[in-house]
């Protein structure tokens, strides 16, 4: 498996693309449609997958849907608006190469958050950050996030966590930032 990582729009927001085998797909569609389509080449990506539906990780969506011709999956609970093709559920496992991609919904920034594993690599959107968590004020809930991330607490300690801003972490590196907040 291969990841690549690009850094786009005002926000700085994480945008990954993993590969197996010459498949791949996109995690989040921030901004910068050109930025993002430059880690495809050589490539075909097969979906496009948003951890939500905020315009940081959305901006670029349909430009990509449009030069890739692939199309676009969300939690039915963030889908918002016509851009998307169809939904994800908890437990959905989506094959591309030699790999998969599972989903796990982890409401509290959204109510339709959604944290992706692939391998040994969590992309956990704006669930959780190296040393922190997302806000709630837009339309969340802090008691949501407190147990989604209980949830992805229980992952293995050597997974590397991927988040929609910043660098990233293990779950061991986590697990101690939130030692006594869960």
């Amino acid at each position: 498996m291969e990841l690549k990582r690009v850094v786009v729009g005002p926000l700085q927001s994480n945008v990954y693309m993993v590969s197996s085998e010459g498949e791949g797909i996109i995690i989040d569609a921030g901004a910068e449609t050109d930025k993002i389509l430059s880690l495809t080449k050589g490539i075909s990506i097969k979906y496009i997958f948003l951890t939500h539906n905020h315009f940081d990780h959305t901006d670029a969506l349909e430009g990509l849907k449009k030069k890739l011709k692939v199309e676009c999956g969300i939690h039915a609970l963030d889908r918002i608006g016509d851009l998307f093709d169809f939904e994800i559920s908890e437990g959905d496992e989506f094959y591309f190469g030699k790999t998969s991609l599972k989903v796990i919904h982890t409401p509290g920034h959204t109510p339709g958050g959604c944290c992706f594993l692939t391998g040994n690599w969590l992309f956990s959107g704006d669930t959780i950050f190296q040393g922190g968590y997302g806000r709630t004020d837009l339309g969340g809930s802090e008691i949501e996030l407190f147990r989604s991330i209980k949830k992805i607490m229980g992952l293995s300690s050597d997974i590397q966590v991927y988040p929609g801003h910043g660098p990233s972490a293990t779950i061991k590196e986590e697990r101690e930032f939130f030692l006594g907040m869960l």
